[in-house]
């Protein structure tokens, strides 16, 4: 568990930091590939501080997923791994196929923010994945729809400050405010929501794991850094 600590620790770190690190990135792949045998730990992690953090590190944290699926997928290649949901032991191969099961999630989450930056990221790096087959096709064409059903959505403002004399003055309200809802725990929804999908992930893409194998060949996915 000492690894998966190291492996937290780092990825905290790196998405935390104003600017990307090249070389804390990749401390964290290097922690990751040795760590795969502990696949559904770490695919929890990366999605739970995914989930945690601000839009602007939100950016740093798809490059995450992007280094380690592309070093993960890199190894498959090289190896031949098989993946097996079933296994009690990790590899790149599940890995890979636990991330398939979040990568919805994650586009959605990424669209939803309003924000164009993010999503012209997101564009960029599902645009690797696709030059790279690091992903199913029917995978990456769902993420695709994301995209292109966000472009129709206008960019999110922030609202504008109120004028001084409304901010002297400001309106009293006519009824008793009322206290907000009690926001149910984040970590526990993130948890739930990722074994669901984990739960999908295995009973989806399970019967394409041949023609996913076969369809990645030998071609190797080019180092990208991103900017």
């Amino acid at each position: 568990m000492a690894t998966l600590e190291s492996f937290e620790s780092t990825l905290k770190e790196v998405v935390q930091a104003k600017r990307l690190s090249a070389s804390k990135m990749t401390k964290l792949t290097d922690i990751a590939l040795k760590s795969m045998e502990n696949d559904t730990q770490l695919v929890s992690v990366l999605f739970r501080t995914h989930k945690s953090l601000s839009v602007q590190a939100k950016v740093s944290s798809l490059y995450v997923f992007d280094a380690l699926a592309r070093a993960a997928r890199n190894q498959v290649n090289k190896q031949g791994l098989m993946g097996d949901l079933n296994s009690q032991q990790g590899n790149c191969a599940t890995f890979l196929l636990k991330v398939e099961g979040v990568l919805d999630s994650l586009y959605q989450d990424l669209v939803s923010s309003g924000y164009t930056e993010l999503k012209e990221k997101a564009k960029k790096v599902l645009d690797i994945w696709i030059k790279s087959n690091t992903f199913p096709s029917a995978v990456l064409g769902r993420l695709s729809q994301y995209l292109k059903e966000a472009e129709k959505e206008p960019e999110k403002v922030v609202a504008p400050a109120a004028d001084a004399k409304s901010a002297t003055n400001p309106a009293l309200p006519t009824t008793p405010p009322q206290a907000p809802p009690t926001a149910p725990s984040d970590s526990s929804s993130v948890q739930s929501t990722l074994i669901a999908l984990l739960s999908q992930a295995a009973n989806a893409v399970a019967s394409n794991n041949n023609a996913q194998t076969n369809s990645n060949t030998a071609t190797s996915a080019p180092s990208v850094t991103p900017a």
